[in-house]
């Protein structure tokens, strides 16, 4: 090689060696590079993937990243290496671009600036320019070797056909489609529609598989259902071609956790069990005190309450010198979940709408037709089922019309349906906050309104029947401002003009502070004796009965994000007392107290434990992101009725139904 390298020096002395010198590489380089290309036939012997045999696991990141190494590693290194070596040199002199730049205040971000829906979609973010440009740098060089590869034999389409399949459920125009598909980015569009409907069929059997009765299993999957209202719309209006709406049902069946499972008596999860202890419901006496919390448990909720005013302390007005051994700014855990990410199957969305008895009825029979089960099967089950207010109301309706009956497939007595933990938290938190907002054409009425306004936001846009998160969120601003509030009562600073720095105290006093923030304005005693002193205090108690609703909506948000089912139940079992006084929660002051009394009273500990472990989830299995079981469910919803049917790909029903919906969970 040294002789190489000399000849190379000898013939670069004039322009003209220099071109010929290069024309001689150029020549070199093509002939390695014709020599290596992918091997022919089907995967893994070959680079073919073919829309009619693939599978889910195609599509995950491992899948992907092999592939990118087959293509760059043994098929095409020695043009992956010249285009990776050509852009990383063109970056020597400048490494870092002016977009490269690293903004300020990035540094140490957390997993949360990223929202969980880009997991496995998006590429990796470096706080580093430099080692940004060098990911992209491997990206391109991956993307043009594909590309090549691709358009030497259309058969080797394993990263095309992955792109086809996620531009075509973004909704990429038929042109632009087509535009990809002739630079070899993609592959056709009726490519990516086979390659659908052939994991649409994979999650058909999934489906039948995940249900058909096994050994081990006492209990079935949990199913979560809820009603999905679609507008077919037609642009161009023609006799017998209008828009109208689509009425039906969707949900996913939820796998139960083997490790859960293999923690608990067996015997507690079946059937039987469970009807011996739904007939003992007969008999019981239901006392005031199923509904109070134990000794412990109360003081569990001071030490809730008194982290959140530790958090507003910390986050806003003062910090610690030492670590506080006696508060934290994060709640105890009483009974958490574990952040194991679910085994979810999305089923089939259903022609029938569960608005009704005679609706419900039919979800069912669609249900038990997507299981492959017969009825009898079906019902030889205890099936648990998540869903909303008005679902749990048709289903009882129903069963209560087929009552008595000795057939299993009539009494629907294996059916034990769940409220959903979101709905509950959003109806009876929109109720409270109803209750609390007071009158803002009133200038002396001190209600909700007046707190949001100072926050900067408008009143009347507040409590939104479309955007439940919202309204929560701004409960929880609100509660956080008022124990601001208080907070620099405590501290004597409440006439100082506010501040962005943070005071720094010894722990002793910060510690106190919180003491004697929950003593006079968040404790039982302090709202009684301001309910004593009279009218002249009337303001005083009812901003303190205010800043308590609000806690307890806030104490369910923060326990439902954290995956605490214990703080969840224990505000459950407060808001069935309470749900009895406050007006516009008829339905939700019997099945709420019912549904706590069945989880903490009447069911064996056993099936209570998984029922209650069952109600949350942590879709990307990461501690502190849990969210409701119905939550999850909606989400998926607008994907399918505000992205797949307003994006000119997707406005047929049938393809809803019979293509995306199975594969929801794959192009979302």
């Amino acid at each position: 090689m040294d002789l190489v390298i000399a000849l190379r020096n000898e013939v670069n002395r004039t322009n003209v060696g220099r071109q010929a010198w290069s024309q001689f590489i150029l020549q070199e380089a093509i002939l390695i590079a014709s020599t290596q290309v992918p091997p022919r036939g089907n995967y893994p012997a070959g680079r073919f993937h073919s829309s009619a045999t693939i599978s889910k696991s195609f599509f995950t990141p491992h899948e992907m990243e092999v592939h990118d190494q087959n293509l760059t590693e043994r098929d095409m290194p020695f043009v992956y290496n010249l285009i990776l070596a050509s852009l990383n040199r063109a970056g020597v002199d400048d490494p870092v671009q002016p977009d490269e730049v690293t903004s300020p205040g990035r540094d140490g971000a957390g997993d949360n600036d990223t929202p969980e829906g880009l997991n496995g979609i998006s590429y990796a973010q470096e706080s580093d320019g430099l080692k940004r440009a060098q990911r992209r740098a491997r990206r391109l060089a991956t993307t043009i070797c594909a590309m090549m590869a691709y358009s030497l034999n259309r058969r080797n389409n394993a990263f095309q056909l992955n792109n086809a399949v996620r531009f075509y459920a973004c909704g990429v125009s038929d042109r632009v489609h087509k535009y990809l598909n002739y630079l070899g980015l993609t592959s056709s569009r009726s490519t990516a529609l086979s390659a659908l409907k052939t994991l649409a069929q994979e999650g058909e059997r999934e489906i039948r598989k995940a249900m058909r009765i096994a050994g081990g299993m006492p209990i079935s999957p949990t199913i979560c259902i809820d009603n999905i209202d679609i507008e077919q719309h037609v642009h161009q209006l023609t006799v017998g071609n209008r828009s109208h709406i689509f009425r039906g049902t969707w949900g996913y069946i939820h796998l139960p956790d083997k490790q859960l499972v293999s923690e608990l008596d067996p015997t507690e999860l079946s059937l039987d069990t469970f009807l011996k202890a739904m007939r003992m419901v007969e008999r019981l006496e239901i006392q005031p005190h199923m509904f109070l919390p134990s000794p412990s448990e109360q003081r569990h909720e001071i030490n809730v309450i008194k982290s959140q005013i530790a958090k507003v302390l910390y986050d806003y007005l003062a910090i610690p010198t030492g670590k506080s051994q006696s508060i934290s700014t994060e709640p105890p855990p009483l009974d958490p979940i574990s952040p194991k990410k679910p085994d979810l199957l999305m089923m089939k969305l259903m022609d029938a709408s569960d608005n009704s008895a005679e609706g419900i009825g039919q979800v069912f029979q669609s249900i038990i037709g997507q299981t492959g089960m017969s009825a009898k099967d079906f019902f030889a089950r205890l099936q648990p089922m998540d869903g909303d207010l008005g679902t749990v109301q048709n289903f009882n309706c129903l069963r209560a019309q087929r009552f008595p009956s000795s057939v299993p497939q009539n009494r629907l007595d294996n059916i034990f349906f769940q409220l959903g933990a979101s709905h509950t938290l959003w109806n009876i938190g929109s109720n409270i906050f109803t209750h609390h907002f007071g009158n803002p054409k009133d200038t002396d009425n001190c209600g909700a309104w007046q707190h949001l306004e100072a926050l900067g936001f408008p009143s009347e846009k507040a409590i939104q029947k479309k955007d439940f998160s919202l309204m929560i969120n701004q409960m929880e601003r609100v509660y956080e401002a008022i124990v601001y509030y208080c907070l620099r009562v405590v501290m004597k600073i409440q006439d100082r003009k506010v501040g962005c720095d943070k005071l720094k105290i010894p722990t002793g006093q910060w510690e106190s502070i919180v003491n004697e923030c929950y003593e006079r304005f968040l404790s039982p005693q302090a709202r009684s004796a301001a309910a004593a002193k009279g009218p002249s205090h009337h303001k005083l108690s009812n901003t303190l009965v205010q800043l308590h609703d609000f806690s307890t909506v806030v104490k369910a948000k923060r326990a439902m994000k954290a995956g605490d089912i214990g703080r969840l139940l224990l505000v459950w079992k407060k808001w069935s007392l309470m749900s009895q006084a406050l007006k516009g929660l008829t339905n939700y002051s019997s099945y709420l107290p019912r549904m706590v009394l069945l989880l903490t009273v009447v069911l064996p500990p056993g099936l209570s434990k998984y029922l209650k472990h069952n109600l949350l989830i942590s879709p990307s299995g990461r501690p502190g992101h849990f969210v409701a079981k119905d939550y999850w469910l909606e989400i998926q919803n607008y994907w399918i009725k505000f992205l797949y049917n307003n994006n000119g790909t997707a406005t047929q029903i049938d393809r809803l139904r019979n293509v995306f919906s199975l594969n929801i969970f794959l192009v979302s």
